[in-house]
């Protein structure tokens, strides 16, 4: 009976660490920004910005995506985006930018196809770093 007890504390100690380590604060504000005009830029509070872009800015479909962060004032040691659909569940679509030079990152995806036409999009910039921040930036596409 002793053992079952532990274990179950070590199992749920063990969760709750691991889910402790992936967190990430989120901060919003990112909102009015179109991603198909270029690089959105996002201001943080006690200085430092965040750009992010998406090329080709017409975001197709099936095709690849380079994703480009530029961090400024801020040290970050790992840069990944996830990629969510918003208004369909299209399962997880992470990717992790490599780091180039002068806090500018790069990776490349593709965006799947969807049963609907139009499909509304999260792209969550996540840094890591002293904070682990996570930056959200809305985008659409149309299927054609």
């Amino acid at each position: 009976m002793f053992v079952c007890g532990f274990a179950l504390a070590a199992y749920f100690g063990a969760r709750h660490w691991q889910d402790a380590q992936n967190t990430y604060q989120r901060v919003e504000g990112a909102d009015g920004c179109e991603l198909r005009l270029g690089s959105c830029r996002f201001p943080l509070e006690g200085g430092g910005e965040v750009a992010f872009s998406i090329e080709p800015a017409s975001i197709p479909l099936m095709q690849t995506l380079e994703l480009a962060v530029r961090v400024e004032g801020l040290g970050v040691d790992g840069v990944q985006v996830d990629i969510r659909g918003l208004n369909m569940e299209m399962g997880l679509n992470r990717t992790r930018l490599q780091r180039l030079e002068d806090g500018r990152w790069r990776g490349e995806t593709i965006l799947p196809l969807c049963s609907q036409r139009r499909m509304i999009w999260e792209a969550a910039v996540q840094l890591d770093g002293a904070e682990r921040l996570e930056l959200p930036f809305r985008f659409e596409t149309l299927r054609p």
